[in-house]
């Protein structure tokens, strides 16, 4: 099993855990936390050696039934993560998940020359999906600025349920 580290904010710039009270915490107090409604918290996993940012890190939405955001980054230069997809996963409280909304973004050309905070999508597609097969998607182009909404009524649904991992097995979730 990989060696998770804990906060309760991570920042994908920095590869760094915000400061302050969002800060890095200790495995004891990420499993308290874990089922506190209202409290903040992200499990990370190791950097990747080769691209010097992790591959991906969840956000724990903590509560009697938690829910997860996994957050899966590229790296277009050494150390330089880049968002590439979010996958929200919500609990259904009966031992399942729900992947009730997916974000995929799109990026043009990496210029080394800019700093890395200058590396921002052009292009996000997202999807929202009902458990009934019904939901819809919006493609949404960032410069000039357009958005496009289809709704959709025969989603299939299957596959978007999982089981709620075990604590530390959220690379299921991936």
């Amino acid at each position: 099993m990989a060696e998770w580290l804990f906060c309760g904010q991570f920042n994908p710039w920095t590869q760094d855990a915000i400061t302050d009270e969002l800060s890095w915490i200790d495995e004891r107090e990420a499993l308290r936390r874990y089922n506190a409604t209202g409290e903040r918290l992200a499990a990370v996993p190791p950097v990747d050696q080769k691209t010097g940012i992790v591959p991906y890190f969840v956000v724990i939405t903590p509560g009697e039934h938690p829910s997860f955001t996994v957050v899966r980054q590229t790296s277009p230069a050494f150390g330089v993560g880049a968002r590439i997809s979010d996958s929200w996963w919500k609990n259904l409280g009966d031992g399942r998940l729900f992947q009730d909304i997916a974000t995929a973004y799109e990026y043009g050309p990496y210029d080394p020359t800019l700093p890395a905070q200058a590396y921002k999508p052009v292009s996000k597609v997202q999807s929202h999906n009902n458990e009934d097969g019904t939901g819809w998607m919006t493609i949404v182009e960032f410069n000039p600025r357009s958005r496009m909404r289809a709704d959709r009524d025969s989603i299939p649904v299957d596959e978007l349920y999982a089981p709620v991992p075990a604590w530390g097995e959220w690379d299921a979730l991936v």
